[in-house]
């Protein structure tokens, strides 16, 4: 073979291995280069009631957290949470922030309702108001009178727990349904002699009465736990979006600890209060999301409660390991699980 056809070989061998190193970096390049698929933003609907204990999705609101975690959150507003439950069960919120006596009661009615997660636990927050002029001056005196409450809802719940402390029969007390934002006039104007209900209402009510008001306040009886509710099969459909959502909750408690002021701040915009009236009532809180074995004893506690008043048939306590939703927070949060399984 010449030495010009050998040359030619060469340079055709040298062109062609040039071409695949070519072809294969523009290969590579267009993989590097192409779009990473967009993650899927999902969307929740959760009903939260005007009461600081349900703080933390607003602060996670205001601080990003939803959409740190591909959620588009819209918060409903609703005015207490046995209304909030109602919601869930019409299907008009996929989650809400309640107290567990209503969402107790609705369960053991049978509905198909699960506890996500408790936020805190809180003994302090309940009391009873009265009217000194009506001859109220203890728990005794309540025999007789009438006591404006929510039916069905933790103030009921705390009402009956302070009269069986105090060895006074429950049905002895006159119990006047009204919502939690009209008990402070109620009060003020006379129509009942006594108000059962929970705070920031029970600091509305105080101011509203004012030097004739004496209230009871009593932090052995009940500890209320709020909690996040929702259907179990929205649950099990949404689980991405559940863990998502506890994420960012948890991250809004971590901030309430570190920045208590600023989260203080952002709490008392939401509920259009005074940062100062409202302090002393977020310094008690302390936000601890959870799932623990107490809690199934006290929904048992409140179980009893409910069939001695009425609320369904007397029978088996229910059992209601079934009805907490324990993937979300072993998923983010194990350690915070306790609960027996």
């Amino acid at each position: 073979m010449s030495v010009v056809a050998r040359s030619r070989i060469f340079k055709a061998g040298v062109i062609a291995a040039v071409t695949v190193v070519l072809l294969g970096l523009g290969y590579l390049g267009m993989k590097q280069s192409s779009p990473t698929p967009a993650t899927i933003v999902e969307k929740l609907a959760i009903a939260v009631s005007s009461s600081h204990h349900n703080g933390l999705p607003h602060i996670a609101a205001a601080m990003g957290f939803f959409t740190e975690q591909d959620l588009d959150v819209t918060l409903v507003p609703i005015p207490y949470g046995k209304a909030g439950i109602e919601r869930v069960l019409e299907g008009k919120a996929d989650l809400t922030f309640a107290a567990e006596v209503p969402f107790s009661v609705a369960v053991i009615k049978g509905e198909a309702l699960s506890l996500v997660a408790t936020m805190l636990d809180i003994s302090d927050s309940h009391g009873v108001i009265a009217r000194r002029d009506r001859g109220i001056s203890s728990v005794a005196d309540l025999v007789g009178k009438k006591v404006g409450l929510k039916l069905g809802t933790s103030a009921e719940y705390f009402l009956w727990a302070l009269l069986v402390r105090h060895r006074i029969a429950p049905d002895s007390v006159i119990l006047v349904d009204l919502p939690p934002g009209q008990l402070a006039q109620a009060l003020a104007e006379g129509s009942i002699d006594a108000v059962a209900v929970w705070q920031p209402y029970v600091l509305d009510t105080q101011n509203a009465v004012g030097e004739n008001a004496v209230s009871f306040v009593d932090i052995d009886v009940y500890t209320q736990s709020s909690v996040l509710v929702a259907r179990s099969d929205i649950l099990k459909q949404r689980s991405v979006a559940i863990e998502r959502l506890m994420r960012a909750l948890l991250k809004a408690e971590q901030l309430s600890r570190s920045q208590p002021e600023e989260s203080l701040k952002v709490v008392a915009t939401w509920l259009k209060r005074d940062v100062e009236d409202l302090r002393p009532l977020w310094k008690a809180l302390d936000f601890n999301i959870s799932l623990q074995q107490s809690h199934l004893i006290t929904l048992e506690d409140e179980a009893r409660w409910a069939m001695n008043s009425g609320y369904v048939a007397k029978g088996p306590i229910h059992n209601f390991l079934p009805n907490l939703y324990l993937d979300a927070l072993l998923a983010v949060k194990p350690e915070r699980v306790t609960v027996v399984r």
